[in-house]
């Protein structure tokens, strides 16, 4: 089973991929691209199935921690890598906030705010995962071009772009949390 499907499904071949995975997560184990996972007993899972405007949409989230499935030294590694996006994630939201407060009052912001807003995103790009390349990658020109507009003294411009940044800030947090 591939990690992502995008394409078009007949009726009957849709329904037999979902009884498939029905299946298997039925018998508490769960094939995909990169192994066979466990399925725990009880997981979290949202579904939404709606018409709108005569257009009906079905979507299904659901997520469950696989570190049982792996060796106790990916474990640690895994949650060793956790724990330091966690800590450059917090740190950039509060270097972010401090830029946004001086920009909030119409100021460019201090230098220290700002050193420390583009080294930890610099530090976060980095380490992002590989599913998050073109997201980071449009995020990273953003904060180019918001470097360039403060060096420039460009306010309008430095304006447009911390409203860009923030928007793939929620984009990608909603995307790929």
């Amino acid at each position: 089973m591939a990690d992502k499907i995008e394409k078009e499904f007949s009726r009957k071949d849709f329904a037999d991929y979902l009884a498939s995975l029905a299946e298997q997560i039925r018998s508490g184990r769960l094939s995909s691209g990169k192994g066979l996972w466990t399925v725990p007993e009880n997981f979290g899972a949202k579904i939404q199935l709606k018409e709108k405007k005569g257009r009906m949409e079905l979507k299904l989230n659901c997520r469950w921690s696989t570190l049982g499935d792996y060796t106790q030294q990916d474990r640690d590694r895994i949650n060793n890598w956790h724990e330091s996006i966690k800590t450059v994630k917090k740190r950039m939201g509060s270097s972010f906030r401090e830029v946004t407060k001086a920009v909030g009052k119409g100021m460019f912001p201090g230098k220290k705010s700002l050193d420390d807003f583009i080294a930890t995103s610099r530090v976060f790009a980095e380490s992002a995962e590989p599913e998050w390349s073109d997201a980071m990658d449009e995020y990273m020109d953003h904060l180019e071009n918001f470097i360039r507009a403060v060096k420039d003294q460009q306010l309008e411009v430095m304006l447009h772009e911390i409203r860009d940044l923030q928007n793939r800030m929620k984009v990608c947090h909603k995307e790929f949390k």
